[in-house]
């Protein structure tokens, strides 16, 4: 998918692309000529483009006005001793935003592959708790919120159209979900979930489903508050536990059994340690967190903490592994 598919969504013209003049060389081309073809403002919204001069010549000059962003992110990982599956800005590969969303979140690449045009989509939350890994380029995002946007909701808008309109209806859903998180008797699920669609970007609940539908039936009955939530995440991490998606393709991590005639049945994974069920005890809804060290050397079953319990222990500020 390129920046012309978004272009045609947006019915706006796209520039001819220049020849021989350097783009994709720093991020990704799609973007360069993204940024290129739409004036500035929220698409679907949603999602606001980070400014730059294209072609990119330095990702020192793209990520200079995100420098403080980077830091903030840097400190909240390291003030509750969290890890992601690769690194920040200026770090080797380190991952580097592109834009943001409305509700103040951040966009940004995973820079691993060798070629930009094999970048792709990393989503975090306001409270860098929630990390979405997203398998998109920028074009491809952009053009999955605009397909993934409400009835109603304008595909682009000024900052100046969207500050007198649409903005009053998405601070009117930021004050609901406040309040169901205000409250004390809130269930883990519903709290988890209510996070997640914080994040407010179209398209992303329907990725998650077709994950979740692809993996339908692979290992049977699943807990429905695991469902439930994976409804709504594609997979990346939460509070500093990695959560795998529910079907990937060949190779990369998903919902799996390490040792395919076992009963365990892993979902993710903290600090080298496997997370999961262990599938023989009873029902899925009897089903509690299990972990097993790095090693393999010993099991250790959490007897009160479902899948979603422990990951909202872990939001709360609770990192017990016991």
């Amino acid at each position: 998918m390129s920046h012309l598919d978004v272009v045609r969504l947006l019915g706006v013209d796209a520039p001819a692309r220049p020849e021989g003049e350097g783009y994709g060389r720093v991020v990704p081309e799609d973007f360069e000529l993204l940024v290129r073809a739409l004036p500035q403002g929220v698409i679907a919204a949603s999602v606001l483009l980070g400014g730059a001069d294209v072609p990119v010549r330095s990702l020192e000059d793209f990520t200079r006005d995100t420098a403080l962003r980077i830091a903030d992110m840097r400190e909240a990982l390291e003030s509750r001793e969290q890890e992601l599956w690769a690194p920040l800005h200026p770090r080797p590969h380190g991952m580097v935003p592109w834009g943001r969303t409305a509700d103040d979140g951040v966009l940004l690449w995973d820079t691993a592959a060798a070629d930009t045009a094999d970048w792709t989509t990393v989503l975090t939350d306001t409270d860098f708790q929630f990390w979405l890994d997203l398998p998109f380029s920028a074009s491809e995002f952009v053009a999955r919120a605009l397909r993934g946007r409400a009835e109603g909701t304008p595909a682009f808008e000024t900052y100046q159209e969207y500050e007198s309109g649409t903005f009053w209806k998405v601070a009117e859903d930021k004050r609901a979900r406040a309040a169901v998180l205000a409250n004390r008797d809130v269930g883990a699920v519903e709290e988890i979930v209510t996070r997640l669609r914080s994040i407010g970007v179209p398209g992303v609940r329907a990725y998650a489903e077709e994950l979740l539908d692809r993996a339908a039936g692979a290992y049977g009955a699943l807990p429905e508050d695991y469902l439930a939530v994976m409804r709504e995440f594609p997979g990346g991490v939460v509070a500093g536990v990695r959560v795998f998606p529910a079907s990937a393709e060949p190779g990369a991590p998903a919902l799996r059994r390490p040792d395919e005639d076992g009963p365990f049945l892993q979902w993710g994974e903290v600090g080298g340690r496997a997370f999961g069920w262990l599938t023989a005890e009873g029902a899925p809804e009897e089903w509690r967190v299990a972990h097993v060290e790095p090693d393999g050397s010993a099991l250790t079953r959490l007897e009160d903490q479902t899948f979603a319990t422990f990951l909202r222990r872990r939001l709360r500020g609770d990192d017990s592994l016991s």
